[in-house]
């Protein structure tokens, strides 16, 4: 019992020790400089969270003290994402902002990317300064690339089957049968980018089919009730907890049977 005692008063003393050590180095009250310090700070929180001395965690712990909520809204599966912030105190901020994707139709800017890389082709530009043009217009490829080279000009060229002038096929009427675009010209009858055109035929949500004497290029159809349909999808916004978008807006309807046209 004594011998217990004795530890016990010990391990009090320690402890006693320990805390008036903690008191020592960690007063309990600030002292009015760094009251006025920290009264500064708040003040000027870009400086506090670009100073040399603020650590990855620093930076954490001010995000949790002064954001409240965070929702981010991808459009589309593009590049483009639009982040709300809603700040402590109740104030609401809205920014915009690029993320990285895989694909060059993801990019929001494909269509416009395009039309340029074909203009530009058209008028006798070589690979590499199609590359260059397109840097100083503020293009930039997926995947975390920063810029475009010649090479990856003409492999996005050839994908796309627009290595050499327009076909001629492309501007007979007789090509295509009744109601039926090119890939491009439905894009601006919706209208709507033509990349996202683009992946709702790679996902048959409208019909399509490949002319061979128009180097491969897609016509797609759609008669009035389609292009209507088209046009209710692209205006759809889907809301959680249903993200995708309806199977009747997506299903094209029966096709009347047309000769095919090589």
């Amino acid at each position: 019992m004594e011998r217990q005692w004795e530890e016990a008063l010990r391990h009090e003393q320690q402890l006693q020790e320990e805390y008036a050590r903690f008191r020592r180095e960690r007063p309990l009250e600030l002292t009015a400089p760094e009251r006025e310090a920290i009264l500064r700070l708040a003040q000027d929180v870009p400086a506090v969270w670009q100073a040399p001395a603020t650590t990855a965690q620093d930076r954490q712990e001010i995000v949790r003290l002064l954001v409240e909520r965070v929702t981010v809204n991808v459009h589309e599966d593009s590049e483009q994402v639009e982040v709300t912030l809603q700040w402590a105190g109740g104030v609401t901020s809205a920014h915009r902002l690029r993320r990285p994707v895989a694909r060059y139709d993801q990019l929001s800017t494909y269509p416009d990317l395009l039309a340029h890389i074909d203009g530009l082709r058209q008028t006798g530009h070589s690979f590499a300064q199609i590359a260059a043009h397109l840097h100083r217009a503020g293009f930039a490829p997926p995947k975390r690339t920063e810029r475009f080279t010649g090479e990856t000009v003409g492999r996005l060229l050839r994908r796309h089957g627009l290595h050499g002038p327009r076909p001629r096929a492309m501007d007979e009427a007789s090509v295509l049968s009744p109601h039926e675009y090119w890939l491009a010209d439905l894009a601006r009858e919706v209208p709507m980018p033509i990349a996202t055109l683009h992946k709702w035929q790679r996902l048959g949500w409208v019909h399509s089919r490949k002319v061979t004497v128009a180097s491969g290029r897609w016509a797609l159809w759609a008669d009035a009730d389609e292009l209507e349909r088209l046009r209710q999808l692209r205006a759809y916004q889907r809301k959680w907890p249903e993200p995708r978008y309806p199977q009747a807006l997506t299903t094209p309807k029966r096709r009347d049977m047309q000769p095919q046209r090589a």
